[in-house]
This record gives C-alpha cells, sequence and structure tokens, in this order.
C-alpha cells in the first residue's frame, strides 16, 4: 500500500490569477532589483531574468518573481507565441517600492499605468529589442573587463530624445521632412579610443517594404548630415539590424543596397542574439551581397559564404 502524503495547510498559489491572501514575505535587496529591472525594460520574460541574474537560482528566480506578483508588486501577461509565456510588467505598488528604496518621491519613478496597455504585437516587438540590449550589455561588459571596450552605453529608442530626422524632395522638387526612431542606439569607445555609434532596428518580418524603403532613406542621408556631427561628434555611424531568417536578411539587404545603403548597414539573425555570440562576426554587410549597376541589383555572393563580421570590425582597418 502506497503511503499518503502528510497534509498540510499551504496552498499551491494558483497559476493564472492573484491570490486571495497572498503569502506572506520579506522584501530582499534582489527583489527591489527584479522589479527596478522591470521599470528599465517594461516587459520582461522569466528568461531575460535568467540572462540578468546568472549567479542566482532559477528556480530561485521564479520563486521570488511569484511572491512579487501574487503581493502586487508586479503584474504578468500570459502571451502565446514567446518562449517563455509568462511576461513581467511594472505595477504602481512596485512603482513605489522603488520611489521608497531609492528615498525619492514616486513622479520620480518614470512609469505609469498606461505603459502596460499595449497590444501583444508591440510586447513581443519590445520583448525582441530587450533580448539584444541585454545580450549587448552582458557581453560588452566583459568585453570592458578584458580592456577591449574602454566605456559603453545601450539605450531603447526614445521618441523624445532619439529621433533621426532629414529634409528630403519629392519628384516636384517640394520639401518635407521624414524621421525615423531607432529600436535602441548602442555607443562604444573602444580600446583604441575610436567611437563607435550604432543605430539598432528589430525586425519581426512584419514590416512592409515600403517602411523598410523609408527607414534606408533616411539612414542614409543623415549620414551625410551636418547634424550628426553636431548632434553625436561623429562622421560614421552602422545600422545593425537583428531580423528572422538569412531568407529575410536577403530581402531587405538588396532593398538596403538599391536605396543608397551599403556598407554602414549590417544583418543579422535572432538565433544570434545571445550573449555568448553577440561580439562575435555573426553579423553580414548589404554590401557583401548585392551590388547595384544600372539601378539594378545584383546577387555577388552566396549567403552562407559572404563575410561576416563583429562590432569590433567597424574600428578595424
Amino acid at each position: 500500500m502506497t503511503p499518503r502524503k502528510p497534509k498540510t495547510d499551504q496552498k499551491r498559489l494558483p497559476k493564472k490569477s492573484r491570490a486571495k491572501k497572498p503569502p506572506c514575505f520579506q522584501i530582499t535587496d534582489r527583489d527591489i532589483l527584479l522589479v527596478k529591472a522591470v521599470l528599465n525594460y517594461r516587459f520582461l520574460t522569466v528568461n531575460q531574468f535568467f540572462m540578468m541574474f546568472p549567479e542566482s537560482s532559477k528556480q530561485g528566480i521564479q520563486n521570488r518573481l511569484r511572491l512579487l506578483y501574487h503581493n502586487r508588486y508586479l503584474d504578468r501577461i500570459n502571451l502565446v507565441g514567446t518562449q517563455s509565456k509568462l511576461i513581467y510588467s511594472l505595477t504602481e505598488k512596485g512603482a513605489k517600492l522603488l520611489a521608497e528604496s531609492d528615498g525619492v518621491s514616486r513622479d520620480q519613478i518614470t512609469w505609469q499605468r498606461h505603459l502596460n496597455k499595449v497590444g501583444d504585437s508591440h510586447i513581443k516587438h519590445l520583448l525582441s529589442i530587450n533580448d539584444l540590449i541585454i545580450s549587448l550589455e552582458l557581453s560588452l561588459a566583459k568585453a570592458k573587463d578584458r580592456g577591449q571596450v574602454d566605456i559603453f552605453k545601450v539605450l531603447h529608442g526614445n521618441p523624445d530624445q532619439h529621433r533621426i530626422s532629414v529634409t528630403l524632395r519629392d519628384q516636384s522638387g517640394a520639401r518635407f521632412d521624414k524621421s525615423v526612431i531607432p529600436d535602441a542606439i548602442l555607443g562604444i569607445k573602444f580600446r583604441g579610443g575610436e567611437f563607435g555609434l550604432f543605430f539598432i532596428e528589430v525586425d519581426r518580418a512584419t514590416m512592409s517594404a515600403t517602411r523598410w524603403q523609408d527607414k534606408i532613406i533616411v539612414y542614409h542621408e543623415y549620414a551625410r548630415s551636418s547634424e550628426l556631427r553636431r548632434r553625436f561628434k561623429t562622421g560614421w555611424f552602422i545600422v545593425l539590424t537583428v531580423t528572422t531568417s538569412d531568407k529575410r536578411i536577403l530581402n531587405l539587404a538588396e532593398r538596403t543596397v538599391a536605396f543608397g545603403g551599403k556598407r554602414g548597414f549590417w544583418y543579422t539573425t535572432a538565433d544570434k542574439v545571445r550573449p555568448e555570440s553577440i561580439l562575435k562576426p555573426v553579423w553580414v554587410r548589404a554590401s557583401d551581397l548585392y551590388s547595384i549597376r544600372n539601378e539594378h541589383t545584383y546577387l555577388i555572393a552566396d549567403f552562407r559564404k559572404s563575410d561576416k563580421v563583429s562590432v569590433f570590425d567597424s574600428v578595424r582597418g
């Protein structure tokens, strides 16, 4: 006869809703770091927490996230079609916790409820951007420890701060303005003192051809503008684009070359976006795949055999 498990008064926490009587727990320094990470990134998967806190056990992080959710410091979303179904976001109680821990007023915590009210597609896009930013931050921190990088900064694209605008002319000669907001911006001061500026685009293969062409035109014109030098104190930048597949890279690269973009436009696929691989030669330049002659683009290299480069190659040679 199989012995029965002993009875216990402890109830299992519900998975799809908050517990009516959440378990008591004491806030720790790591809990505050978990909540602050959600403030910084807006939406985070469990796997992204694992990436950012590698010194902690996965089970331990999951337990703390569960407690923070049931005690209303964090909210969570069940999102179909992501690697991790549970997506964590901030709550008003979590924002107040951060204000208290930092010794500031609540209005100094830059979060409001409306930031959580976006569609699934927007959340998935933000999660893809976060994958890239987290991978860059972790890998560049190690590169800094190795002496390869002096300083670096990775920022989410902000419509109020990072809009890139140019003035163009239509077929009749009339002027009009067009702008792009990069998904992220990366600045690196390399060991030799060179500064590298990178505008980052994350493409989930949902962008129309017309919209991509508009982006290429804006970046191409901005690279030749005095505004670039005035604003960023540099005469060059590289556009790093992460997309879904090799086939999608070929499609985007062909249009890039057709509309004036060449060596300054680099591509890779989302599966290469990992802390252990993002700084390796995983990027391919549009100009290494296509050439243009008489207003027609031509494939000049097999994608799998084409040269791959790393961000360090941007300041070499």
